[in-house]
């Protein structure tokens, strides 16, 4: 029981992850540095909350970029599955967020 709680709870901390890079991502000006700030801001939630990732990336999709667009983020991170107390083996977790890009918001030039 203990072991699936960990399993579930790292699991939610990767949607957590991808939810704050949706959300830093949309505050950003340009869509490079919203690439640049959901990446930072994918990883710092995950180990802020002790995940730890053999592999981490997070992909946005900024095509959507604009004042009253969205923005969607995609973040995975595979861990051991015995950091999460399984037997062995690794395991990807991955979790999709989008977040509204401000339509009042300006752009840079």
């Amino acid at each position: 029981m203990v072991i699936a709680g960990r399993q579930v709870s790292a699991a939610l901390i990767t949607q957590d992850a991808a939810a704050a890079a949706a959300r830093a991502a949309s505050l950003q000006r340009d869509a490079a540095s919203a690439r640049t700030h959901a990446y930072r801001e994918a990883g710092r939630e995950l180990d802020d909350r002790g995940v730890v990732c053999s592999l981490f990336t997070a992909v946005v999709d900024a095509s959507g970029f604009e004042p009253g667009g969205i923005v969607e983020v995609r973040v995975a991170c595979t861990v051991t599955v015995v950091d999460l107390g399984g037997l062995g083996g690794e395991r990807t977790l991955t979790a999709t967020s989008t977040s509204p890009v401000d339509p009042y918001r300006g752009q840079l030039p």
